[in-house]
């Protein structure tokens, strides 16, 4: 009898350890954020009274925030399809093994192995108005990084490059694991080009487009590494995310009233993009 029981729980004592950091590290900080932003706290996050909604008020009424909250969705409306449809289109190219396919697929995810601060540094470089690279090339004359016109728009920029990388890796790991028997068998059945390409390898790759989609959008939502670096959320808050909008508050301004309320509301708004596309991926992908 207590063989069997064993048998029964074995595989959940097995999750025990990850479970208990998951809670350590994962949900007690989260419950203990949200807790703490019904509350008045000082700089040493002492518990002075209970304020209810009053914190979510003061950041709803800060233009900056709105402003971070605004620049936020269009960072992750910008980078994560044409990072990804990048990724796809190169991870297309190399799909077929070749003498020298090992240089170009080292070259096409090499973004993935660089860091946040070298590459930070790289395009810091190349956006310098005077020696930088791109203004160089064209001929432009632009303060790419302090001008409120185009540093939002530099940042996406070097964000889509950092991508690039982790996205090629899943595609091509996904396009070399398709069955060469169906492909041949669909085209000779017609399915050519554009045709083959829609009703046969994307649906096929459908689990892995749904994967990147969420990883991304995850990531995008919550990154802020390449605006802490370059821009501080400058000029005049052009470049300031939620994430870069909490850092400022809780790190810079010891005013851990707003960032408490600021980080629950960030956290929703991610939680709420993931589970659109949870239904999505319910919806339109197929594990079979």
């Amino acid at each position: 009898m207590i063989h069997k029981t064993f048998k029964k729980t074995e595989p959940y004592l097995y999750l025990i350890p990850a479970l208990a950091l998951l809670l350590m590290f994962t949900y007690y900080p989260f419950f203990k954020n949200v807790y703490l932003s019904l509350f008045v706290v000082d700089k040493y996050r002492v518990i002075k009274e209970f304020c209810g909604l009053e914190n979510y008020l003061k950041v709803f009424n800060d233009e900056k925030f709105i402003k971070a909250i605004i620049n936020t969705l269009i960072y992750v409306a910008a980078t994560v399809p044409i990072s990804m449809a990048i990724g796809f289109g190169l991870a297309l190219l190399a799909r077929k093994k070749k003498r020298f396919s090992i240089v170009y697929e080292a070259l096409f995810a090499l973004p993935m192995a660089v860091s946040a601060s070298v590459v930070a540094m790289i395009f810091q470089l190349a956006y310098n108005p005077s020696l930088g690279i791109i203004n160089q090339m064209t001929g432009l004359n632009i303060n790419w990084l302090t001008d409120s016109k185009t540093a939002l728009l530099s940042l996406i920029i070097i964000q889509i490059w950092a991508n690039i990388g982790y996205n090629f890796i899943f595609f091509l790991s996904a396009l070399r694991g398709l069955s060469e028997e169906i492909l041949e068998g669909a085209t000779m059945d017609g399915a050519k080009g554009w045709r083959l390409f829609s009703k046969i390898i994307v649906p096929l790759i459908a689990p892995t487009i749904m994967f990147l989609l969420v990883s991304d959008i995850a990531h995008a939502m919550t990154t802020a590494s390449f605006t802490l670096i370059l821009t501080e959320g400058g000029p005049n808050g052009a470049t300031e995310t939620i994430v870069s909008y909490i850092y400022a508050k809780a790190i810079r301004g010891r005013n851990y009233n707003s960032a408490f309320a600021a980080t629950t509301v960030g956290f929703f708004m991610s939680a709420c993009m993931l589970a659109l596309s949870q239904i999505i991926e319910r919806k339109k992908v197929s594990y079979d």
